[in-house]
């Protein structure tokens, strides 16, 4: 990743205006590392916008700067290059994503085993535990060590919620190590757990009350399997975004290694999903 990883310096470096976006449905992950690396760009004085066509998810509003994500694109505007975080495939983003004459080149950020590698740059790391810590490396490569104070709380939060709290086989001693030089710079980590954790709407907790009751298993109980079709959402007056890691629920079944959810979403027609 050396190689890209200095093509992605020499960008900032030379860029002024950067457009961020992730995928469509943002998880923590998505949304903390492109909010970390906003703070990144705006700590070395260049000028950020925020883009998603789908709302933050209501767990993560707490975060500062997820006010700032737009939902559209300012008329006429152009930029010096557009960093995707946690997107491993193309299918991920919108239909209606802008084309290369207004994105510049398009950095991806990232670290699923699985992509399709569709950016110009593409930073990847597939052994880190979540894409925040790729946004940390990019950040230690630009001079910041520290990292922006601002920037903590967003990147903590992706490491917290991508590792399940630290539980998932890809927390090893330098995730610790990381998620400890983070909260050395000041955050607060029952408030970071409090939130992705915990603080459920009454609608999604009777969301996932009626997922629960009708999840099924297959291949003799390793796979458990999720539906949560619209008139589920309507049944407990959810959101779409509400549905947002549920699926881990079926992982705490005795005997389940993988969790499936079939999600029905109102559709847009600028949506792949």
């Amino acid at each position: 990743m050396k190689a890209q990883l200095a093509h992605a310096v020499k960008l900032v470096r030379e860029g002024r205006r950067f457009l961020l976006t992730c995928h469509v449905l943002p998880d923590a992950d998505a949304v903390g590392s492109m909010l970390g690396l906003s703070e990144v760009l705006r700590a070395l004085g260049k000028d950020v916008y925020l883009y998603n066509r789908d709302p933050v998810p209501e767990q993560l509003r707490f975060l500062p700067g997820t006010e700032a994500v737009q939902s559209s694109l300012p008329a006429g505007a152009s930029f010096d290059a557009t960093f995707i975080t946690d997107t491993a495939a193309r299918s991920l983003l919108p239909r209606q994503f802008p084309p290369g004459a207004v994105t510049g080149p398009v950095v991806i950020v990232d670290h699923h085993v699985a992509h399709d590698d569709f950016g110009d740059v593409v930073l990847r790391d597939v052994k880190a535990c979540a894409t925040a810590v790729v946004v940390m490396d990019l950040a230690h490569a630009l001079g910041l060590r520290p990292l922006p104070k601002a920037a903590s709380a967003p990147l903590y939060t992706a490491l917290v919620a991508d590792t399940g709290g630290f539980r998932y086989p890809g927390t090893t001693a330098d995730t610790l190590r990381t998620a400890a030089d983070l909260l050395d710079s000041g955050v607060d980590p029952w408030r970071v757990a409090s939130h992705v954790f915990e603080n459920w709407s009454m609608a999604r907790l009777r969301l996932l009350g009626l997922a629960i009751s009708a999840i099924d298993t297959e291949l003799d109980g390793r796979v458990a399997v999720l539906t949560i079709p619209l008139h589920m959402l309507a049944q407990a007056g959810a959101t779409d975004d509400m549905a947002e890691g549920l699926v881990e629920y079926g992982r705490m079944l005795k005997g389940v290694e993988i969790a499936v959810m079939l999600w029905e979403r109102r559709a847009r027609s600028d949506e792949t999903l």
